[in-house]
């Protein structure tokens, strides 16, 4: 059985990235959360909103549009509940207008997402 509990903190954090604002997905995050980048390293919850707004202006500079909607596609996402209570979330992002793009594994849990991790995906030289 699902949980809408979980099933809505996973909705509204990822919509918050689709969007490209942070303070659409914080709500949905778990007072613990992190989020761990290849390039800058592991972000708290506090400095969440912030990233949020420095990767979207490293798009921007990219190529994206200010006002891209969405500003993140998602495809090929898939949701493993671990149990009633928590689930492991996996997806292809792309910076819509860019090149950027990469996977994601986010660890949700009903009381807040509790942890994103991604990658970033790039053409070999």
């Amino acid at each position: 059985m699902k949980n809408k509990k979980l099933d809505s903190n996973i909705e509204t954090y990822l919509q918050g990235w689709k969007m490209g604002d942070g303070e659409i997905s914080l709500p949905a995050t778990n007072e613990s959360f992190t989020y761990d980048d290849p390039d800058t390293g592991t972000i708290q919850r506090n400095e969440f909103v912030q990233f949020v707004n420095d990767f979207k202006a490293l798009a921007i500079e990219l190529g994206a549009e200010e006002n891209a909607n969405p500003f993140l596609n998602y495809s090929d996402t898939m949701i493993h509940y671990d149990s009633e209570n928590t689930a492991t979330v996996w997806c292809w992002w792309h910076a819509n207008g860019t090149d950027l793009q990469g996977s994601a594994v986010i660890k949700a849990h009903e009381d807040g997402v509790l942890h994103e991790k991604i990658a970033y995906f790039s053409k070999l030289p």
